[in-house]
């Protein structure tokens, strides 16, 4: 099972980088693209908006592309 989580959609300007990221750090991520089915409604329930990216890492949330804040969170779980 992934511990990180990005939600997506194929029209965010700042998800594909984000991903890029992610992949360059090796970090191992589930994408869901908030587009399709009932994601859109769980990413409510957790940040209380619809906007993308948010990557979840763990019980942290990271909403849009803070590169700072995401290396922390990937520090303290230990994933890079």
């Amino acid at each position: 099972m992934n511990k990180v989580r990005i939600y997506t959609t194929s029209t965010c300007v700042f998800c594909l980088p984000m991903k890029q990221f992610l992949k360059q750090q090796g970090v191992d991520y589930r994408e869901i693209d908030v587009s399709q089915g009932e994601a859109i409604e769980e990413l409510r329930q957790k940040t209380g908006q619809t906007g993308v990216p948010v990557v979840e890492v763990g019980d942290q949330l990271v909403i849009g592309f803070d590169r700072a804040k995401l290396i922390k969170v990937l520090e303290a779980k230990g994933l890079i």
